[in-house]
């Protein structure tokens, strides 16, 4: 049978037994030019191993640089693209490597029985087989990172954009409406020293994105000290500013419906709403971004039942459940049906699905109570996701993302989002809902401009503030979970 093997003829090999042909192919599995070394051709072996000692303190390096460097490494598409290539390199001069110990093994032993030049081959093959398998994984990982990341920023919606805002825009970190704007170094959205994001959960059911948009939450970050909090937009408030590309709708510019019809308003009014097959999504977005008074500066809509996928992808997700969630009447998150569900008090392990029914279910309290329950599982979610320790489920979730989630944010922001999110991971986000006694449903100029002040200040207190909503969390935990 021939071998792949490459020819360095600047050396004759003294013989050497102390290694034979499969026992120096395997070496020079573990290190290229290792099994040559062993069968005494030393110059051969080294220079078969400058590549892969190159590789290894390239790898010694990045991992020196913690799990943060690694994260702003592989966030990368191109980095993504480039290992891909570098590794179908690396896997056929791998695989010559050990081919050629092998042959150099055969000619300095001399001949062998039939049996053990069998058993040889039969060795060699596996030894071929384990070095494609793992250099095939490796790429495929690579290029299924790589198709993820450039995939969920193809906007699905043709026309989707952020519309431009009718506030005055004041940068800073600490944001007043004198604030003089302080430029930080990075991507464009860092450049007011906070990061804003419009999180929107998708109740559409599978191959029906966008049909409903019941969960809306702003996400904002302090740049500068990693201090994140969410605000919870409710679906009933009435009488939200609508952007000014669609104000002449009505004529005080306010939507006069509840928040959650607007989407379906717009589109069915394409002559007032712009955006095509979009203007739902940008209707709603526009309308959060003039209610919050900060510019959104992305967009993220996760299907409910890629959520579904998520949760069970890393095992479950940890909850303390104050109390008993009981609701006879839950419709599925593909809206095929409706079920009874009865999820107990107590710390337990949540699958998808139930995790999905204890933040969506709205007959056990109110709209107000599941929002604070959708607060609460986004926050565990993300204190648990490690990085390092969801490497073997890497193909469960590329594939995940790919299917059920989507942004407005761009592949070159990634690395710096992903920096930021590690910071955030780890310390405490604050939870606010603008809700009733405190903030009323209808919104007058009044109530926006304190809903306004509320999202613009929030990082102006030197540690987080209680939440301006009087309803208690309903996931504060008594004892430690998990």
């Amino acid at each position: 049978m021939g071998y792949i093997g490459v020819d360095v003829t600047f050396e004759t090999p003294r013989p050497h037994r102390s290694a034979s042909a499969s026992q120096a192919a395997f070496l020079s599995f573990l290190l290229p030019g290792l099994g040559q070394v062993a069968l005494g051709a030393r110059r051969r072996g080294l220079v078969l191993a400058l590549p892969a000692l190159a590789v290894i303190v390239l790898l010694v390096v990045v991992a020196l640089g913690g799990t943060r460097a690694i994260i702003a490494l592989v966030a990368q598409p191109q980095v993504l693209l480039t290992i891909v290539i570098v590794n179908i390199v690396f896997g056929i001069y791998h695989l010559a490597a050990i081919g050629d110990a092998f042959r150099l093994g055969r000619r300095l032993t001399g001949p062998v029985t039939p049996m053990r030049r069998r058993s040889g081959a039969a060795i060699l093959v596996g030894l071929l087989a384990a070095t494609f398998v793992f250099h095939g994984l490796v790429g495929a990982v690579g290029y299924s990172a790589y198709e993820t990341l450039t995939g969920v920023s193809v906007n699905p919606l043709t026309g989707f954009t952020i519309p431009k805002p009718s506030f005055e825009q004041t940068p800073g970190p600490s944001v007043g409406p004198s604030a003089a704007p302080t430029p930080t170094p990075g991507p464009a959205w860092a450049q007011d020293g906070r990061l804003n994001l419009l999180l929107i959960g998708s109740d559409s059911g599978p191959g029906r994105w966008s049909l409903r948009t019941d969960t809306m939450i702003v996400l904002s970050v302090d740049i500068a000290t990693g201090r994140a909090a969410m605000f919870g937009i409710p679906r009933n408030l009435v009488n939200v500013p609508l952007a000014p590309e669609d104000a002449k709708a009505f004529p005080n510019g306010r939507f006069p419906g509840l928040m959650n019809a607007l989407y379906v308003y717009a589109m069915g009014h394409p002559s007032v709403f712009p955006g095509g097959d979009a203007r739902g999504f940008r209707a709603v977005t526009g309308a959060i971004q003039q209610l919050v008074g900060v510019p959104l500066d992305g967009v993220m809509v996760v299907d409910l039942v890629g959520f579904v996928n998520l949760v069970n992808a890393v095992g479950g997700l940890w909850m303390n459940v104050p109390q008993r969630v009981v609701d006879l009447r839950y419709p599925l998150e593909d809206g095929s049906r409706y079920v009874a569900i009865n999820i107990k008090p107590g710390c337990q392990l949540l699958s998808g699905r139930v995790a999905l029914e204890f933040a969506r279910s709205r007959h056990q309290d109110s709209d107000y109570g599941r929002m604070l329950r959708q607060q609460e599982v986004l926050v565990a979610l993300a204190k648990q996701l490690d990085p390092i320790e969801l490497l073997p489920k890497v193909f469960d979730l590329l594939q995940i993302a790919r299917d059920d989630l989507w942004t407005t944010l761009q592949p070159a922001d990634y690395p710096a989002l992903a920096l930021l999110a590690d910071e955030v991971r780890g310390g405490s986000i604050e939870k606010i809902l603008f809700s009733p006694p405190q903030y009323g449903e209808f919104l007058t100029t009044k109530e926006i401009a304190r809903i306004a002040k509320v999202v613009r200040t929030v990082f102006n207190a030197p540690s987080p503030t209680a939440s301006p909503s009087p309803i208690p969390s309903p996931t504060a935990t008594p004892k430690p979970c998990p």
